[in-house]
């Protein structure tokens, strides 16, 4: 995903459209799953749906005038 794409989907989202949610997420759900192998298995359902949240949430309140790109505002909201 580039840039682009991701600043239209993070537009999009705020507004409402969940297919432009489903692709933020769907783009960073390799590197979801290759963190939940640092916890145990029986936990790494529960784990990859917190950092969903998570990515929803820093989605919903990330400013699209602000100086910090996305991954790094989603680094602060921790």
């Amino acid at each position: 995903m580039t840039n682009a794409q991701l600043y239209d989907d993070v537009r999009q989202a705020q507004l409402g459209d969940r297919g432009a949610m489903q692709r933020i997420i769907e783009a960073y759900y390799p590197l979801i799953r290759k963190a939940s192998r640092s916890v145990p298995p029986a936990a790494a359902k529960d784990f990859e749906q917190t950092i969903i949240e998570k990515i929803v949430r820093a989605v919903h309140n990330y400013d699209l005038e602000a100086i910090p790109d996305f991954v790094t505002f989603c680094e602060m909201e921790e």
